[in-house]
């Protein structure tokens, strides 16, 4: 089995993609119709993927509503633990909300976490510590 597409299914298509473009997501459309209105994020890579339990995924993220079975939180590794809160002022600013600022993890990482204008989480992690 190979994974090749997160959806993320959005309210208001016209604020997402203006959302995510701010962000610096290269958005292109599924068909080469002008009425097509559907949109398809795309990374180029592989998309790893973690099980969490509620219990795990509540240590790092506590905030309210507390996740729960079927919460999603799509992690984004940055280039330098600099970029961190850059991007959350551009989430903050196209719409969306900062629910943890930075962090250090035990794991030698910083972490932060956003939503977007639906609700979706987004974690944000400095590159992990060199050994």
């Amino acid at each position: 089995m190979m994974i090749t597409e997160i959806n993320l299914i959005v309210e208001d298509l016209a604020r997402s993609h203006a959302f995510y473009s701010a962000l610096g997501c290269e958005l292109r459309p599924v068909s080469d119709s002008d009425e097509d209105t559907t949109a398809w994020l795309s990374d180029g890579g592989p998309v790893p993927v973690a099980l969490h339990s509620t219990e795990f995924a509540a240590w790092w993220d506590s905030s309210e509503p507390p996740v729960a079975p079927g919460s999603t939180t799509i992690d984004l590794t940055l280039d330098s633990a600099g970029e961190i809160d850059a991007l959350l002022a551009t989430a903050e600013q196209s719409g969306g909300t900062v629910i943890a600022a930075a962090r250090p993890m035990p794991w030698g990482q910083q972490y932060a976490i956003f939503a977007d204008p639906d609700g979706y989480r987004w974690g944000i992690k400095s590159p992990p510590r060199q050994a």
